[in-house]
């Protein structure tokens, strides 16, 4: 709780007006404007007001402690922060795809350049922003039980039911006490999937993995663990720190790296990489099919990315362990200044806003190395 940014808030007694001044950006919100249908209280930011003045007149709002107080309440004054970036007009609609998951890497890039927050808090806010939606809808989703139950890995389900809350209340539509009902189901149904209050606790970690992962078995199975050896795949920025983990950690089992092979190659990274990639992949096999522990290090910023190593690793019995490394953003610029080969600052910048953070679930185990 030493976060300028929290005790400002604090301070400020969760005045929007007050707090609004240091985050100018939610004033580009008055230009955005919603789908009257479903917003007839106006633009972004009138709704935005309104969501957070809803927040603090929840009857749940003193039950709860000041640091969930404050991931409340700022998760209400970004929750649509990525309507900028996504509103249009299609077929005479407005309509904004997406924007949960767009504004939570807007926040999230916000806050690593920019605000000094702890990582825990800066990725709980950043959550609620994702799932926002989530309440109001479930019931439209084709495997209701797995987003549910996906969802409790990373997000705070009181919480985000007291976010939904709010943010109907904080808008004026036809379908309303619809909505309403949707919410009271989704905190009856995941307190029934027992997913509500803590994230759902499965027989092993096996059964786990191959719930979130592959959706083959029903989240009650208790699967017998048929994995024999682990791979680490590492996930990071350029100069996170990931090779002086390897290094302290991992040195003993062989490593798969994308740049030192260029290196032995000596193959510049800006020509094509395709040699350096099968030759990785004839190295990767290899260990594989002998059932071998190793690393793959590289930047894995990609969920999509990951989510074929760890389908291709696992395949062969591998228990997949991903390994987030993080340093504050002034740090990584800094390590930039001083490497024999400097990556351009515009491109870690382009990596900072197009990373997808890596959730709990994605692995048989995920661990998060992170200096604040």
């Amino acid at each position: 709780m030493n976060s300028k940014v929290i005790k400002d808030i604090l301070d400020k007694n969760f005045d929007f007006d007050e707090i609004a001044k240091d985050f100018p950006i939610i004033y580009e919100l008055k230009n955005i404007e919603q789908n009257p249908k479903y917003h007839e209280e106006g633009n972004v930011y009138i709704h935005t007001k309104r969501v957070c003045q809803q927040v603090i007149n929840l009857p749940q709002w003193e039950k709860l402690n000041c640091v969930d107080k404050v991931t409340l309440y700022l998760a209400a004054f970004f929750h649509d922060i990525g309507k900028l970036i996504c509103t249009k007009t299609e077929d005479g609609e407005i309509i904004s795809p997406k924007h949960g998951v767009k504004g939570a890497k807007l926040f999230r890039e916000f806050f690593y350049k920019y605000e000094n927050i702890s990582f825990s808090l800066r990725e709980e806010i950043a959550a609620l922003i994702k799932y926002h939606g989530l309440p109001l809808f479930f019931m439209d989703r084709n495997n209701m039980d797995y987003d549910l139950i996906k969802a409790s890995e990373v997000v705070n389900m009181k919480l985000l039911y007291l976010i939904a809350k709010a943010d109907l209340l904080g808008r004026e539509c036809d379908d309303k006490e619809e909505l309403f009902y949707n919410i009271e189901c989704f905190k009856e149904y995941t307190n029934e999937l027992a997913c509500f209050y803590s994230s759902k606790k499965f027989s092993n970690k096996y059964s786990r993995f191959l719930y979130l992962n592959k959706q083959n078995i029903w989240h009650g199975d208790n699967v017998f663990d048929i994995t024999t050896f682990q791979v680490t795949i590492m996930v990071g920025f350029p100069l996170a720190g990931k090779d002086t983990y390897i290094k302290n950690n991992l040195k003993s089992i062989p490593i798969i790296s994308l740049d030192n092979i260029r290196e032995e190659l000596r193959i510049s990274p800006k020509k094509n990489s395709s040699k350096v990639a099968a030759i990785a992949k004839e190295r990767v096999k290899n260990l594989l099919k002998e059932k071998k522990p190793f690393v793959w290090n590289a930047t894995n910023l990609s969920k999509d990315i990951r989510k074929n190593l760890c389908n291709v690793f696992s395949a062969y019995g591998a228990r997949v362990k991903f390994v987030y490394i993080e340093v504050p953003y002034k740090e990584l610029l800094l390590r930039n200044k001083i490497r024999n080969r400097t990556v351009p600052e515009k491109v870690i910048n382009n990596m900072i806003s197009k990373f997808d953070m890596i959730e709990k679930w994605e692995g048989y185990e995920v661990e998060y190395i992170v200096i604040d």
